[in-house]
């Protein structure tokens, strides 16, 4: 899943991983080591199994670990002089790391997203796709392309109507008037 850049074009390219940490000792923990606050217990390693599962080792604790894809592309910014921000990449994925015991997210996506607001984000943002046959489908994408390229399909006839708004006479009721009207 973590299929790099430089592993495809042997370019250098920036990476970045989306970690979420269910244990909060070892988040406090991962977060002192990226400040450089605190010294690396020795290794910290993410071995996979397969696609989706692994173990996240730090010091001598392992973790079960899942990837899980994202509601939506999360977009990464940055600052080289805390004034301009610049794109950076975009993350799809990210690692649950969760406690030994804890029971592995269900496959496929994750149900949050990165910030508060797409918690649950498939199921309260995005809306399910209507249930409809491919027969319906392809009917209707035939009927459009006939009206785009040819007029109105068999059967039917449009009619284009140019009217505009009449004032009534003393005080009466205003109507429309047609001006012009075509039929294709």
């Amino acid at each position: 899943p973590f299929e790099t850049m430089a592993s495809k074009t042997g370019t250098p390219a920036e990476e970045a991983y989306l970690l979420r940490v269910q244990n909060p000792q070892l988040a406090e923990q991962i977060k002192r080591l990226l400040r450089n606050q605190e010294a690396a217990p020795g290794k910290i390693e993410l071995r996979f199994k397969s696609d989706r599962e692994g173990t996240f080792i730090c010091g001598d604790k392992s973790f079960p670990a899942s990837v899980r894809s994202l509601p939506c592309v999360t977009e990464v910014w940055k600052s080289y002089d805390d004034e301009n921000l610049v794109k950076g990449l975009d993350v799809g994925q990210v690692v649950l790391v969760r406690d030994e015991d804890a029971e592995a997210p269900p496959a496929g996506e994750a149900r949050d997203g990165v910030a508060p607001v797409m918690r649950d984000a498939r199921k309260r943002h995005f809306r399910k796709l209507p249930e409809m046959s491919p027969e319906l489908v392809e009917r209707v994408e035939t009927e459009l392309i006939e009206i785009v390229n040819h007029g109105a399909p068999k059967g039917w006839t449009f009619e284009d109507i140019e009217e505009e708004w009449v004032e009534g006479k003393d005080g009466e009721e205003g109507h429309w008037k047609i001006i012009s009207r075509n039929q294709y």
